[in-house]
């Protein structure tokens, strides 16, 4: 099959399940290429980007400049090698987009000439898979256009769908109506899907997934007299709830428990935690660390007892799906202490895998934290709960064998 994955931007070191989608359908035999509004040169990026040479694959959307002479000049390029070549649909195409609107488009109408142009170089598409919501509805009248054919998928992951404001009651109503395949990474997301709209035969859950052999299992211990290492892994903002997090360790650590809790992540609500921390008198035990490469954070994650993720729903509405970091931590045998958020009850299993608390609930946190930190002869029997469900239903292999299938039922 011939595949095109559409995202924001890439390579986004955050969407690791991205880039665990793309590798799997090329290990499958599988033709994909990425297009994206943006191409990032980064730093710190997946090994697979460059095991993979993914770099290669990806098509910026913004290779036309969107000005009305570079856009003449393109056109009447691609009009003569259309014409040269009698390929008068395609030429037809070529025509729509240079007189239509392009408002309410993921791409201007430069960007639609270059992926006209990639088409007719190697060939349209079986699949056009958008990454998320907004990506999907934006894709669709291209679909109606004929400039863009092909099955349309698209994956729902949280903010696409559950974040408010200028989003109207019928937002999504032209996707579900013409898009062929819906995939939320969780139940919750789905039933948000269905109650605006979408029908439930288009829609099959698929989670994210982690690749469970690069995680190594170790039963947790706290040896007598050590120091419990807790551990965020998390943008700070305010769908990650970190605030509660600090508030409930430092409760903890007053009541006179050995705790080291580390925050590893950065974002706009840096300054106003690293206060919080201050006025909590607790800079010794809680540690902002900013950024850490992959690396860095594998080291973390091995090092730690406890994950701990204590997400809420955003002022504005936004939920996440199910974070990618509790799963890696579960594939390690670490215990989760989490909340009922969105998708996250589908993965951590209370009393099972960890325990969940409500939203912003400071008090239940601290109290699930400290029935972990009080019985740490759990935490090995929790560790293995947690890998296997891990290994049942967010294995990528398992996974991207789901979404293999799923493709080839829309082109069979």
């Amino acid at each position: 099959m011939r595949i095109a994955f559409f995202v924001s931007a890439f390579p986004v070191v955050s969407e690791t399940f991205i880039v665990n989608q793309i590798t799997g359908l090329i290990d499958r035999g599988h033709e994909v290429d990425i297009f994206a509004r943006s191409v990032r040169s980064l730093d710190v990026v997946h090994p697979e980007i460059e095991e993979y040479r993914l770099l290669d694959r990806v098509f910026c959307l913004n290779a036309v400049p969107d000005g009305t002479w570079s856009r003449f000049v393109h056109s009447v390029s691609l009009g003569w090698r259309l014409c040269r070549s009698g390929r008068i649909e395609a030429w037809k195409q070529l025509l729509r987009i240079l007189f239509s609107s392009s408002k309410g488009l993921l791409l201007t109408r430069s960007g639609q000439l270059a992926l006209l142009c990639r088409q007719l170089e190697q060939g349209s598409y079986d699949i056009v898979h958008a990454q998320y919501g907004t990506l999907g509805r934006r894709l669709i009248p291209l679909k109606t256009a004929g400039v863009l054919p092909g099955r349309h998928v698209t994956s729902f992951r949280g903010h696409d769908v559950t974040q408010h404001g200028t989003r109207g009651s019928g937002f999504y109503e032209e996707l579900f109506a013409r898009g062929d395949l819906f995939l939320p990474v969780s139940e919750s997301l789905k039933q948000k899907i269905v109650s605006q709209g979408c029908k439930e035969e288009k829609i099959h859950v698929l989670h994210s997934g982690i690749n469970c052999g690069r995680f190594r299992f170790r039963a947790r211990t706290l040896p007598e007299g050590e120091t419990a290492r807790i551990l965020t892994v998390a943008r700070l903002v305010e769908m990650k709830g970190v605030a509660y997090g600090v508030e409930a360790v430092a409760r903890l650590l007053q009541s006179g428990r050995k705790i080291q809790y580390q925050i590893a992540g950065d974002g706009v609500l840096r300054g106003e935690l690293e206060q919080l921390i201050e006025k909590l008198g607790m800079r010794e035990n809680i540690r902002l660390l900013g950024w850490k490469d992959h690396d860095e954070l594998a080291r973390l994650m091995e090092q730690a007892h406890i994950l701990l993720t204590p997400s809420v729903t955003a002022a504005n509405g936004e939920q996440e799906g199910i974070p990618n970091v509790a799963k890696e931590a579960m594939a390690m045998g670490i215990p989760v202490v989490s909340t009922y958020h969105s998708g996250i009850p589908e993965l951590v299993e209370d009393g099972v895998s960890g325990y969940l608390a409500a939203e912003r609930d400071v008090d239940a946190l601290a109290d699930s934290l400290a029935r972990l930190l009080d019985h740490p002869e759990r935490w090995p029997q929790m560790g293995r709960a947690g890998r296997k469900k891990v290994e049942e239903e967010f294995d990528m292999e398992r996974l991207n064998d789901q979404l293999e299938a799923l493709y080839r039922s829309l082109i069979t």
